[in-house]
């Protein structure tokens, strides 16, 4: 990983922080995932959608058990917060 990425990282997990403590989350961060949504175009003009999963330090400390678990429990609230009509959009 480069000096630069590594950097990047850290600044990602800060600003990851200073959002939670805004939106009223208490305690000590212990993991975090961002889902990115990449759109373009490729060479023959097609639309391609490109799915990023950014986990601390570029994922190499985060076992795929427990980023599948973060991630289908939001998932399971996302649904429940739909069913009860509590939903944007």
């Amino acid at each position: 990983m480069t000096p630069e990425l590594k950097a990047a990282y850290r600044r990602l997990e800060a600003a990851i922080r200073e959002v939670a403590e805004e939106e009223g989350c208490e305690g000590v961060m212990t993991e975090w995932i961002v889902v990115t949504a990449h759109q373009r175009l490729d060479d023959e003009g097609d639309g391609v959608t490109q799915i990023g999963r950014l986990v601390p330090d570029g994922g190499g400390t985060v076992p795929y058990h427990r980023t599948m678990g973060l991630l289908d429990y939001a998932l399971t609230m996302a649904r429940a917060e739909i069913v009860a009509g509590e939903a944007d959009g």
